[in-house]
């Protein structure tokens, strides 16, 4: 009798733990762009149903990506303790641990593949619920008394910064791309309708694209749509010329709104892209680069690499650049009109100059863990081709972005990582 009760009071608790687990997980996936308190409060939610639901702790520890994400956790927290003790004066102990925790962050990506579970219909849900939370946001934003032609001349960030809002609306249009199928198909009988939704809602975020003027955006969703492109080829047999028979009316909804948005905004385009080519030319050639926002980029990646070899192998600590930065001494080479640069200008120059050699293979071991374990699912029939077409997209769209930009450590990134890397991740042992 003692372990009929213990059984139903067991599981009792593991259904509690599951509902928490799911409100919170779909709570952050709806608010990760439309409002930063409930979806921390929906993080919060998933990690306490996940720690209610005890997880499997030997899975975790035998299996690559876990073991590497403790691993790099492990590093991070001892790394940020001894910096911090070391730390120069003029450098902030409280804000270099406060940076070390922001890393920590990435972890979370474990309580939510444990809830994604690695079911494509729950992921879809979910990154259908990031995409309209997005739209909310937006019309949220913009200032309808005022809303006219010269909206579509202007920058429009929404609540994120031009580069962050921009990445953003890359990945919302690479996934109605990658899943339109599956989107159309949860339609029924409705399918018709559904299919002008889909349309105007791909237009919608390749618009927040064009708007957020960002090149660097710009450049990482063309190599995400190039990556999705090859993908499908792929899954056609390499048979482009069937696949494209097969589906004229896809291929032409595509093609119009492509074409249309580049003959809307042609001039957006040349002007983003003509700008600072003086800058180029000056760079190509070893000259004097003028400071310019490719020039001071240029500039931060160079500062980057002499800060690195300084301390190749550990870095200077987490948030370190900023200091580094202010303290230089460069104002002709780090100082943007009225401040000094915030960062690197470039995730891959951040994670060298804060966490050295060490800590960037160490990243990169756990990304390409990550990677190999999504391709795995894929090659097993766990993780669907439209889901694998997107996350490779994404993929290949980050990683571009983050060449050119840094916010690793800002909720926008965070959660971009948690709901990609998390969803992905769910897919391990399905």
């Amino acid at each position: 009798m003692p372990h009929t009760n213990l059984f139903m009071i067991n599981a009792w608790l593991n259904r509690r733990a599951e509902t928490l687990g799911l409100v919170g997980l779909y709570l952050f996936a709806l608010f990760a762009w439309l409002g930063t308190t409930p979806a921390t409060l929906g993080l919060v939610l998933l990690t306490l149903g996940w720690a209610f639901a005890r997880p499997n702790g030997r899975a975790l520890v035998h299996d690559p990506v876990g073991i590497l994400a403790l691993l790099f956790g492990g590093f991070v927290l001892g790394h940020s303790l001894i910096m911090a003790a070391l730390a120069p004066s003029g450098t902030s102990p409280q804000k270099m641990l406060t940076a070390g925790l922001d890393w920590l962050k990435l972890l979370l990506l474990i309580p939510i593949a444990h809830w994604c579970a690695g079911q494509p219909q729950r992921v879809r849900r979910l990154l259908l619920l990031a995409a309209l939370g997005l739209t909310l946001a937006v019309l949220r934003k913009i200032d309808w008394a005022q809303f006219g032609p010269e909206f579509f001349s202007n920058r429009f960030e929404s609540y994120l910064p031009a580069i962050a809002f921009g990445l953003v609306s890359g990945l919302g249009a690479l996934g109605f791309v990658a899943l339109r199928q599956a989107f159309w198909a949860g339609c029924g009988s409705w399918w018709r309708l559904c299919q002008i939704l889909w349309l105007l809602w791909l237009a919608f975020m390749l618009e927040g694209l064009v708007l957020s003027q960002s090149r660097g955006a710009w450049l990482a969703f063309l190599g995400g749509l190039g990556a999705l492109a090859l993908s499908t080829w792929q899954a056609s047999g390499w048979n482009g010329l069937g696949w494209l028979r097969r589906h004229p009316r896809q291929v032409l909804l595509i093609g119009v709104l492509v074409v249309g948005g580049l003959a809307l905004q042609h001039e957006t385009f040349l002007k983003r892209f003509t700008k600072h080519t003086d800058t180029l030319v000056q760079i190509a050639r070893g000259e004097s680069v003028t400071s310019d926002p490719i020039g001071l980029r240029f500039k931060a990646w160079l500062f980057a690499l002499e800060r690195w070899q300084e301390r190749p192998w550990f870095g200077w600590g987490a948030g370190s650049s900023r200091t580094l930065i202010a303290q230089s001494g460069r104002p002709q080479d780090l100082f943007d009109y009225d401040h000094w640069l915030p960062h690197l200008h470039s995730t891959y120059a951040e994670l060298l100059v804060q966490f050295g050699l060490v800590g960037s293979i160490l990243f990169g071991s756990w990304l390409l863990a990550l990677v190999w374990a999504g391709y795995r699912a894929h090659q097993s029939g766990r993780l669907p081709p439209d889901l694998g077409s997107f996350y490779l997209a994404a993929l290949i769209c980050i990683l571009i972005w983050c060449l050119f930009n840094y916010r690793a450590v800002h909720v926008d990134w965070l959660f971009i990582w948690l709901l990609l890397a998390g969803s992905l991740y769910g897919f391990k042992s399905t």
